[in-house]
């Protein structure tokens, strides 16, 4: 997905085209996006806030499920 995004100096995801994503690319996006949060949250003190990694993990199982 490196040339459907462009990264800006602050650090916000900016498209680099009006096209909009397919549905294999929103896909993995999704799930690269839940896979960063659970692991942000894991490394935290504590282990984070463990319903919401409950939940985003929920939510992942079933995305890759479907594969």
């Amino acid at each position: 997905m490196k040339e459907f995004y462009t990264n800006d100096p602050r650090n916000l995801y900016e498209r680099a085209s009006n096209r909009k994503l397919t549905k294999k690319q929103r896909r993995a996006d999704v799930i690269h996006n839940l896979t960063k949060t659970i692991e942000s949250e894991n490394l935290k003190v504590g282990s984070g806030n463990k319903e919401l990694v409950a939940k985003l993990q929920d939510r992942l199982d079933a995305l890759t499920s479907k594969k």
